[in-house]
C-alpha cells in the first residue's frame, strides 16, 4: 500500500477511536474498551478500513512505549519501593497460580503435556498496557495499589520471561538449557537494578546544561532508548521504557516535560489499543468448542491473578488488595506471542491458539470494566479512613 493508503488507515484508527473513546467517556466507562473496540469496527473483522501491516504495529508499540514512559513520569521510584515487597509477592503468585491452573486444565481436557505447558505460560504475563491506562484516567496513579501494579508488572515481565525461556526451550530441543536461562535473569536483574541504582543521580542531572536539543528532546531519546535497551535483552519494550520515565520522574516539573510527552503519548495510545482491536479474529472465537474452553481458561487467568494480587497486597486492605488483583488480569499480547511461538513450534495447534485468543480478549475486556467501579470503591474507603 502507498504512503497515502497508510495514512488513510491511521486517520480511521484515530477517529473511531476518538469517537468510541468519547462515547465511553459520556456512558461512564473506560475510554480504552471504546479504542478496542474501535479497532474491531473499522478492522478486517467488520469494515474492513484498517488492516495489520508493519507501519501500524510499529506505531501500535511506540503508542505502548509512550504510554508507560509516561505512567513512569508520573511515578517516583521510592514510591515503588515502598511497595517493593507487596509487589514481589503479587508478581511471584500472581505468575505461580494461572500457570498451574492453565497447566493442569490443558491436561484435564486432553492437551498433550507440551501444549498444556505453553497454555499456563499463556496465562503468565500481565499486559500493564490496559491497567496502566485506567488508572492514568482516574488520577489514581499515586496510590499504593497503583505502585504495587506498576512494580509488579515490572517483576512479572522479567518472571514471565523466565517461565517462556524454559517452555520454548523444551520444545525446541526437549530440555531446558539452564546456560541460556541463566543468562536471561542476569541480563534482566542487572538491566533493572542498574536502573534503580542511577536513580539518585537522574534526580539531579541537568537536562538544560546537556549538550542536547531541549530537555525534551533528551527525555523522548532516553525513553524510547531504554525501550530498545530492554527489548534487546529480551524484556518487553515498555518495561524500559516505564523504567526510563521513572528515572526522570523527578524531573518532571522543572523541566516541564509532562505535557509534550502527555500530548505524543495521546496521539500514539489510541492507535495501539485500537490495533488490539483490529487484531482479533472473531471468526475463531465463535466456535462453540472455542467458547466453551476459552471462557473456562479466561476465568482461570482472571481469578489466578486477581487471587495471586490480593494474596500478595493484602496489606493494603482488601479493597486496595483486589484492585491489585483486577489490575494484574489484563494479558494482551504477551499470551499472544506465547501462543504464536507454541504454533510455530508445532507444540500448539489452530484450536488451542483459538483459545489462547478467546482469553486475550476476554481479560483485556474485563480488567478496565471491573476496575472503575472497584477503584471508586477502594478510593471512598480511603476518604473515609476505612479499608
Amino acid at each position: 500500500m502507498h504512503g497515502a493508503g497508510h495514512i488513510l488507515e491511521v486517520f480511521y484508527l484515530l477517529l473511531a477511536a476518538q469517537l468510541m473513546a468519547y462515547l465511553f467517556r459520556r456512558l461512564g466507562q473506560p475510554v480504552v474498551i471504546g479504542e478496542v473496540l474501535a479497532g474491531i469496527l473499522v478492522g478486517p473483522a467488520l469494515l474492513g478500513w484498517v488492516h495489520e501491516g508493519e507501519i501500524l504495529e510499529f506505531l501500535a508499540e511506540l503508542g505502548a512505549i509512550f504510554l508507560l514512559f509516561m505512567v513512569g513520569l508520573e511515578t517516583r521510584l521510592r514510591d515503588i519501593l515502598a511497595v517493593g515487597k507487596e509487589a514481589f509477592l503479587v508478581a511471584v503468585l500472581g505468575v505461580a497460580f494461572p500457570f498451574v491452573g492453565g497447566y493442569l486444565f490443558g491436561l484435564q481436557i486432553g492437551f498433550q503435556t507440551l501444549p498444556s505447558l505453553f497454555l499456563g505460560t499463556a496465562l503468565v504475563a500481565t499486559s500493564v498496557g490496559i491497567t496502566a491506562r485506567v488508572l492514568q484516567e482516574l488520577g489514581v496513579l499515586s496510590r499504593p495499589y497503583a505502585r504495587i501494579i506498576l512494580g509488579a508488572a515490572v517483576i512479572d515481565d522479567v518472571l514471565g520471561l523466565i517461565v517462556l525461556a524454559v517452555v520454548n526451550g523444551v520444545a525446541k530441543t526437549g530440555a531446558v538449557e539452564f546456560g541460556a536461562i541463566l543468562q536471561l535473569i542476569l541480563l534482566s536483574l542487572a538491566f533493572v537494578g542498574v536502573a534503580v541504582a542511577l536513580a539518585p543521580l537522574f534526580a539531579r542531572l541537568p537536562l538544560d546544561r546537556l549538550p542536547v536539543g531541549s530537555p525534551v528532546g533528551f527525555a523522548l531519546a532516553f525513553g524510547v532508548g531504554m525501550a530498545a535497551l530492554a527489548a534487546t535483552i529480551g524484556l518487553a519494550p515498555i518495561v524500559g521504557a516505564f523504567l526510563g520515565g521513572m528515572l526522570l520522574a523527578e524531573l518532571r516539573e522543572k523541566y516541564k516535560l509532562e505535557e509534550p510527552i502527555f500530548a505524543i503519548e495521546g496521539f500514539l495510545a489510541p492507535i495501539f489499543f485500537a490495533m488490539v482491536g483490529v487484531r482479533l479474529e472473531l471468526a475463531a472465537l465463535v466456535q462453540p468448542a472455542t467458547l466453551v474452553a476459552g471462557a473456562v481458561v479466561s476465568v482461570i487467568a482472571i481469578l489466578g491473578k486477581v487471587l495471586g494480587g490480593f494474596l500478595g497486597a493484602l496489606t493494603q486492605g482488601y479493597r486496595a488488595a483486589t484492585v491489585v488483583g483486577v489490575g494484574m488480569a489484563p494479558r494482551g499480547e504477551v499470551g499472544l506471542i506465547v501462543a504464536a511461538l507454541g504454533l510455530a513450534a508445532g507444540a500448539v495447534n489452530e484450536e488451542e491458539y483459538a483459545i489462547v485468543l478467546f482469553m486475550v480478549v476476554a481479560t483485556t475486556l474485563f480488567a478496565p470494566l471491573a476496575l472503575k467501579p472497584l477503584i471508586a470503591w477502594a478510593e471512598r474507603a480511603r476518604r473515609v479512613g476505612g479499608d
